[in-house]
């Protein structure tokens, strides 16, 4: 899946969503073809970029996508988001970024536990088994930082904001966007916080 990315141009600002995006079996991908390129051209430099780290190389005919391939390449070993650390410097040099957002392998709390979420450290095991043969996730940060640009470990809620210089900073948005806080934003303390409330069970 070569193109599936996405730019949000708003207002002077671009950001670049790499999504399932990588490069291919035959070579190709976002950056061989000339896409992020054509996006600065056209849009200008853009300062942050969403990217997964996965590395992942699997039997074609374990992926969703299976079918999308001729039947005779479903034990072929293929590309499902196989991005290496050199893969998404280059991406963030020639997109001119300023900040690298790391997201989508984590897997918050309050999301299913699934595989695609290799970091997630409610089952460490395996994720020790399916990245045993992965590069460094941590060696990212010292490209990157050798292009000028940042590294940042997303997570729910993330707010980011452009500094006078250009710079792209991330801010913890922490309790204030939680379901509760929200809730007393507009409708003040609910029925169990306020003193003395006693509710009515239904019968």
């Amino acid at each position: 899946m070569p193109r599936n990315c996405y730019l949000i141009a708003d207002r002077n600002y671009n950001v670049l969503v790499h999504a399932d995006s990588g490069p291919t079996n035959n070579g190709r991908s976002a950056l061989k073809d000339g896409v992020i390129q054509s996006l600065v051209q056209k849009h200008g430099p853009i300062p942050l970029v969403f990217a997964s780290q996965q590395q992942l190389l699997e039997i074609r005919g374990h992926a969703a996508h299976a079918a999308l391939s001729h039947p005779g390449k479903w034990l072929d070993v293929g590309e499902n988001g196989y991005l290496t650390n050199e893969y998404l410097a280059d991406i963030c040099a020639a997109a001119q970024a300023k900040l690298f957002v790391s997201y989508a392998t984590g897997g918050a709390d309050w999301y299913p536990d699934h595989l695609s979420f290799m970091f997630s450290r409610r089952n460490p095991a395996r994720t020790a088994m399916l990245t045993a043969h992965w590069e460094l996730p941590e060696t990212l940060k010292e490209l990157l930082a050798k292009r000028g640009c940042g590294y940042h470990y997303g997570h729910a809620l993330d707010l980011f904001r452009r500094t006078a210089d250009g710079v792209v900073e991330s801010m913890k948005t922490g309790e204030v966007l939680t379901p509760l806080a929200l809730y007393r934003l507009d409708h003040g303390d609910p029925p169990f916080m306020k003193a003395g409330s006693r509710t009515t069970p239904s019968h």
